[in-house]
């Protein structure tokens, strides 16, 4: 199930969504840092965005061109961190 947006579209939720993480990387907040990448891969995970939508849209916010490979390199090597950092504190927080 796609996400479904009411108030903007796909490109502009997108574009805020990295700019939400490129300021919370650059701020230094870890925990907002790692909240908004365990929340992408969910919706990755739940088949709302696909794998190669994400990495589109990365691209496009950041002036990249990251192909199929690299993106994955990108993604076993900062983004699964930083899920399973998040994951982490939330499991810890249950106990």
């Amino acid at each position: 199930m796609a996400l479904t947006l009411n108030h903007q579209t796909s490109a502009q939720f997108a574009a805020r969504f990295w700019l939400r993480v490129q300021r919370a990387f650059n701020s230094g907040n870890k925990v907002e840092f790692c909240r908004l990448i365990w929340w992408l891969y969910n919706r990755i995970q739940a088949g709302d965005l696909t794998s190669d939508q994400v990495r589109t849209t990365y691209n496009s916010a950041f002036g990249k061109s990251l192909n199929t490979a690299q993106w994955n390199t990108l993604v076993t090597t900062r983004f699964v961190p930083a899920r399973d950092r998040y994951q982490a504190m939330l499991d810890e927080a249950t106990l």
